[in-house]
């Protein structure tokens, strides 16, 4: 988590004080007799009392002292071989527990490292599936509009209309994605286009985008395959859509082409981890978009494509399957609900199990020295029975190091699994985790409790103007600014994206809206060097009030995400509360 220390001190109303309970005490008293070594409290020596009494009376006869020595002679070998079993034994037990706990780690260990392949898969596929539907919708909205403004007029486009032309350039020039924009006829032929007018009279009717428009009338905007433009030689995915009058007669059809480039750019920015491999595909199979390379994306399996309507069996399928490359690793699949595509993200298993197998000869050395080690203490017990408290001590000392380790590792995967790796700060999963725990904990003592989210004004300006680095580096400036406004007991975590929040307990509304002031006060001040340029940033924040009506997390985010918005449409760089927000409506 991110805990800072604190700079001014929290609500005085929700302090309490702990008196300590005093533990019982218990006393063992004896005498002193009791204790005096060589006595009992009836007066008894200690060899009036060992086992070995008719031995001290027989050899005070000379004539039997000769049959006693042998006689002890036996016992103590005897003694010696039985405690010496008993050590072999307790070895061999300990040999095996200590293989088995080795195993263990090393399987945990494993299982860990899959696990978080896994959860990266997932996340990764789940962020281009967002981004790819955002762009496709702004591509399909440019589409329509021009679809619609055709119906408007109700006549068939013509070559020599300056208007279509203007029209279409100005489409294009909104829309950066695109490489070029076109109408063509009923018949395939190109009779307007964004990049010349007149339109040079191309006969794209063979290609497949143009001829899907010609067999379904209701297809909506459709995405084809990756082609060559014939106008510019460049490669794009075309996407095309039907034009018809208002009373739907077909009167032709535009298209666009998508930078290949720009769609590359989804899936490599900001740059996935080392090794996973990430690919945009059509419904059919065909790969649109990959990385790190077109080559690692072959088209899809098609047993899999075909099960994509019958949800269980199309999860269960994608979860035993390898959707790219031919390896062992982990596969995640989000399909699309909104447009005809699919993500994919393979992690091959080398990659995921790398450090597993680079500290895999370690562990083996470690359980093979480990074995060895209990084996010459068991022949070493054998011999001399005597060491035998020196020997467990080193087993028990091999023991706890190990344990350590176990325990090391545990705790560094748990914060790994925790921490957002860019800026460091508590992730959504811990963030969700902690407040709900202390909202509970709000709730049952009636204190108050705030919750902020933070979110950076015009952050893609940034990444346009400067470059996806100097985003990285203007998010890790504005994980770090607030550290001397928050106290140690504040919750600051990133949501994803530029998106953060700040949970406040024991903070009511006045409260958060001081915290809140001074946040904007510390981002304000903050500045992110990079390139020798110094960038500047600010942020808006929407504050939500813990109130007796929200029984979980998700209330209070909602109305604090509410609160957010108003911020950004009452132009950026303030904080708007909930509660100020309700009562103005």
């Amino acid at each position: 988590m991110y805990w800072r220390p604190a700079r001014f001190p929290p609500t005085t109303a929700a302090s309490h004080s702990v008196r300590p309970t005093s533990p019982a005490t218990f006393c063992i008293t004896a005498t002193a007799d009791s204790l005096r070594p060589g006595s009992n409290r009836a007066g008894q020596t200690d060899r009036d009392r060992s086992p070995w009494r008719a031995y001290y009376l027989h050899v005070r006869s000379s004539t039997a002292w000769h049959q006693h020595e042998i006689q002890e002679k036996h016992l103590a070998v005897g003694l010696l071989r039985s405690n010496a079993v008993r050590w072999v034994l307790g070895g061999v037990a300990l040999l095996l527990l200590a293989d088995l706990l080795l195993v263990s780690v090393l399987l945990n260990d494993r299982e860990q490292a899959l696990n978080r392949g896994r959860e990266t898969a997932r996340t990764s596929a789940s962020i281009i599936l967002r981004r790819a539907e955002a762009l496709f919708d702004s591509l399909d909205r440019t589409l329509s509009g021009v679809a619609e403004v055709m119906t408007a007029r109700d006549l068939p486009p013509a070559r020599d209309d300056l208007y279509i032309h203007r029209l279409l350039l100005r489409r294009h020039a909104i829309t950066p994605a695109l490489s070029w924009l076109l109408i063509t006829d009923t018949g395939g032929l190109t009779v307007a286009s964004s990049r010349s007018f007149p339109a040079p009279p191309l006969q794209i009717s063979d290609r497949e985008y143009i001829r899907a428009q010609h067999d379904d009338w209701s297809l909506g905007m459709y995405i084809g395959l990756p082609v060559v433009s014939r106008a510019i030689g460049t490669p794009v995915v075309p996407i095309s859509r039907r034009l018809e009058t208002d009373g739907g007669r077909f009167i032709g059809i535009v298209a666009a082409g998508l930078k290949s480039e720009f769609l590359q750019s989804l899936v490599d920015d900001p740059g996935p981890p080392e090794g996973l491999v990430i690919g945009i595909f059509r419904s059919d199979g065909h790969a649109l978009a990959c990385l790190p390379s077109r080559s690692a994306c072959p088209d899809a399996p098609l047993n899999v494509i075909n099960d994509a309507d019958d949800e269980p069996a199309y999860s269960a399928l994608v979860s035993n399957i390898r959707l790219i490359g031919t390896g062992a690793g982990v596969s995640a699949l989000h399909a699309s609900r909104l447009y005809d595509f699919f993500v994919v993200t393979d992690y091959p298993a080398e990659v995921l199990l790398a450090a597993w197998r680079h500290n895999l000869p370690a562990f083996l050395a470690l359980g093979l020295g480990g074995n060895l080690a209990l084996i010459a203490i068991g022949l070493y017990a054998w011999r001399q029975v005597t060491h035998r408290q020196r020997a467990m001590a080193e087993l028990a000392h091999s023991n706890l190091v190990l344990e350590d380790r176990v325990r090391e590792r545990t705790e560094a995967l748990a914060r790994m699994a925790n921490t957002d790796v860019l800026t460091g700060l508590p992730n959504r999963r811990l963030f969700m985790s902690e407040g709900t725990r202390l909202l509970a904990l709000a709730r049952r003592h009636h204190h108050p409790l705030s919750l902020m989210i933070l979110d950076a004004d015009h952050f893609k300006l940034i990444n346009d103007r400067h470059g996806h680095a100097a985003g990285d580096a203007a998010l890790r400036t504005l994980g770090a600014a607030p550290s001397d406004v928050l106290r140690s007991s504040d919750i600051f975590a990133r949501l994803g994206g530029e998106e953060f929040a700040v949970l406040l307990p024991e903070t009511g509304h006045e409260g958060a809206l001081e915290v809140g002031e001074r946040l904007l006060d510390a981002f304000r001040n903050s500045v992110t060097e990079h390139g020798g340029e110094h960038l500047h940033f600010t942020v808006s924040i929407g504050l939500a009030e813990l109130v007796p009506g929200d029984t979980d997390l998700e209330a209070l985010l909602h109305r604090a995400d509410t609160a957010l918005y108003r911020a950004k449409q009452e132009g950026r760089d303030r904080l708007v509360s909930d509660r100020l927000t309700n009562s103005s409506e």
